[in-house]
């Protein structure tokens, strides 16, 4: 070597080489098989976000957002075919697909196609999260080809595998296959020609269950939280799913509950609601509904930590004890709402003041309000945005020119196939209300009358009336002789707190005579047939639970048998419901009738007005234009024991014995003869006035002549 070479290139012992043995290992690498690792094991270990603009920077942590396990670990199962995930923005949910791109890369090729709604959310989505993610993983970095057609905009050619991102239209759902799909915002993809999963679902049929559909999205095309309503996108994916839900417990009583809507227990986020904003969001606190504790913000991601995912199939107690097992599905599906997100800006203050400024807005009648308060409900909170109703002012008047002279008060009509009760409480009197439920939620007001009693001092008035509830029988109209007894009953319990504590013994009481009795679990929820209710506060609270409040015992736990269930519906939506069936005029599913005897001697006619004493404001919150509405709320009140029951989804073509017709309804009994009346009558009065029971005769007059000349023939008389 040259003096010039040398100077160049130095000796040759500063020269390297490649090593042979280095060279033969990692060519030998290639042809051993992957190692089984899932989507949510791989990103635990080569996953590293970096939120330039803000936000978490490190290796993934499974602790951030513990509720993406779930759906990165069914990604490989081979027992689904599509993972389905409701959220809003900033969940994290997106973090998924792209943690589910990089595992395949690294450890398990296979190609893929990449949806989304527009031209300019794909591009987006590539620059803003793809290339950067790319750029920061050498496992994706190294394996993507050189050539510039191996790593196009839409187009990545990586070692094994390809990505190709497209929109969703028709043409490029169609022309394309692949064993993996990710549609990302499904509920933004045009379906003018065709559903994009069901289109995208026949694209990798020939894969089998090596096959994957991934689709998440905001559940824009879900109208409300019935599932019925769930007809398009994501939600109708995640009612043919498995119906996973999120539980986490209560830092203070330890018991179990979900930010799930849909939940058997639900956490709820209340605020002051009239409140300027900034009060609202530095006010609001989650409730646990088993102790009713506050829960601030710090304790989220504790919770979520020891968070669990619950679906169909499965029951989980109080304690988090989980049993059961998911039902067989090809989808698995994942709901994640706002209340689990830590990633949401402002965090649960945030999410009560945007939702308290959308309605305040609607109220105003401010432009384009409606949009808004979906967005927030949509996007921010992850709920299935339910319209407000048109619900059409109805006077008093109106109402009781319907009242039906065939119909009696104190009788059940022809229809009716069960009867719910509802109880008011008064200063000196309970005022209550019996409705019968046919087919198609058709109904009849029964019996509306006041009973003189002191609900704030007398437990024998309380036990008087929860006696009545289950053994009180309605004369059927057809002369037969028969009556129809109370299926299930609820009172309100609200009000004064001696009010709240005589309507609490006075259950417990009533289950251990005999006259509640548990009816299972029915959508989730423990039926009782005799319940306390509670009007829920919150313009956001569910349509109905059953929890128990009760946080007295040491223990804690709060839904062990013998402990007291309390019925918390959301009054506005009941109150929608009721404005609607009382929109019908005309007999059919929904209609209400009602009896003459309803009516005053002259008009105003006191219950019709009643029913109209609070008009709907355009927020959706009723208010109250009348001083009376005792009609109203137990109209409410009997409406909700009804669902409680299973009304929503009664098969009236194969109904529950207690709903059958009355020649097979157990509820149908014969009615007591005169003679059984006048003993009944006999031994109530005489132990009202003597404070004693009374023994009824056992025996007929000519018994008891018998029987006396039979004594004084032996000389015993």
């Amino acid at each position: 070597m040259t003096g010039t070479g040398a100077n160049s290139f130095g000796s040759l012992a500063d020269v390297q080489f490649a090593s042979a043995r280095a060279i033969v290992a990692r060519a030998l690498q290639e042809f051993l098989p992957t190692e089984k690792i899932d989507v949510a094991d791989y990103a635990a270990v080569h996953r590293y976000l970096n939120n330039r603009g803000g936000g978490y920077v490190g290796r993934w942590s499974h602790d951030e957002a513990p509720y993406l396990v779930g759906p990165m670990r069914a990604l490989t199962s081979r027992t689904h075919l599509t993972t389905a995930i409701v959220g809003p923005g900033r969940s994290g949910k997106t973090t998924v697909g792209q943690n589910w791109m990089l595992q395949a890369v690294g450890n398990d090729p296979a190609d893929m196609l990449v949806y989304g709604a527009t031209e300019s959310m794909i591009e987006t989505y590539v620059k803003a999260e793809i290339e950067p993610m790319i750029d920061g993983h050498p496992v994706l970095e190294h394996a993507l080809g050189k050539r510039p057609k191996d790593r196009s905009m839409a187009f990545k050619n990586f070692r094994s595998m390809w990505v190709q991102f497209l929109v969703a239209s028709y043409n490029n759902l169609i022309n394309k296959s692949a064993g993996r799909v990710l549609i990302t915002e499904l509920d933004a993809c045009d379906t003018s020609a065709g559903d994009p999963y069901e289109l995208a679902d026949i694209r990798r049929q020939s894969f089998g269950y090596e096959s994957m559909v991934l689709a998440e999205s905001h559940p824009d095309l879900a109208a409300g939280l019935d599932p019925a309503k769930w007809t398009a996108g994501i939600m109708r994916l995640y009612a043919d799913s498995d119906r996973r839900i999120w539980y986490w417990p209560c830092p203070h009583c330890n018991g179990f509950s979900s930010p799930n809507p849909t939940g058997r227990w639900i956490t709820t986020l209340d605020w002051p609601e009239d409140a300027p904003p900034d009060e609202i969001r530095d006010a609001a606190r989650m409730t646990c509904p088993h102790c009713g504790a506050l829960i601030e913000e710090r304790w989220r991601r504790p919770m979520n930590k020891d968070g669990v995912w619950v679906g169909t199939g499965q029951q989980i107690s109080v304690e988090g004890d989980i049993t059961g097992e998911l039902i067989e599905t090809d989808i698995a599906g994942f709901w994640i709402t706002g209340l689990m997100s830590p990633f949401v800006i402002g965090g649960i203050g945030g999410l009560a003041r945007a939702m308290a400024q959308a309605r305040q807005a609607v109220e105003r009648g401010d432009d384009d309000a409606e949009q808004k308060l979906k967005d927030v409900t949509v996007k921010r909170w992850g709920i299935p945005f339910d319209p407000p109703q048109k619900v059409g002012v109805m006077d008093g008047a109106t109402l009781a020119q319907r009242a039906e002279p065939a119909l009696t008060l104190g009788t059940v009509p022809e229809g009716v196939r069960f009867l719910t009760f509802s109880a008011d409480i008064q200063a000196g009197y309970f005022q209550f209300l019996v409705r019968g439920w046919g087919v198609g939620a058709e109904s009849w007001v029964i019996d509306w009358q006041r009973i003189q009693a002191d609900p704030e001092t007398s437990p024998t008035d309380w036990d008087d009336l929860l006696t009545r509830i289950r053994t009180h029988l309605y004369p059927l109209a057809d002369g037969s002789g028969r009556g129809m007894r109370i299926y299930a009953g609820g009172y309100d319990s609200g009000g004064q707190d001696g009010v709240t504590l005589q309507a609490y013994n006075a259950w417990l009481r009533g289950r251990a005579r005999g006259d509640v009795r548990f009816a299972g679990t029915i959508d989730g929820r423990d039926a009782w047939s005799i319940l306390p209710l509670k009007g829920a506060s919150g313009p956001n609270a569910p349509s109905l639970v059953v929890n128990y409040p009760d946080g007295a015992r040491s223990d804690r736990k709060a839904a062990a048998r013998g402990e007291i269930p309390v019925g918390l519906f959301n009054p506005n939506r009941y109150k929608d419901d009721l404005a609607v069936q009382l929109a019908r005029a005309e007999p059919g599913p929904n209609a209400v009738h009602f009896p003459a005897g309803l009516l005053a001697e002259q008009p105003p006619h006191p219950f019709f007005e009643q029913l109209v004493a609070e008009q709907r404001g355009a927020g959706g919150k009723w208010v109250k234009v009348a001083r009376r509405n005792e009609a109203l709320d137990l109209m409410v009140m009997a409406h909700v024991m009804a669902n409680l029951h299973g009304l929503r989804r009664m098969n009236w073509d194969a109904p529950p014995r207690w709903a059958a017709p009355w020649d097979t309804n157990p509820m149908v009994q014969s009615l007591p003869t005169p003679a059984e009346q006048l003993v009944e009558a006999l031994k109530s009065v005489t132990a009202a006035v003597i404070g004693a029971p009374v023994v009824a005769p056992t025996e007929t007059v000519a018994e008891r002549m018998a029987r006396l000349a039979k004594a004084h023939g032996s000389g015993k008389f």
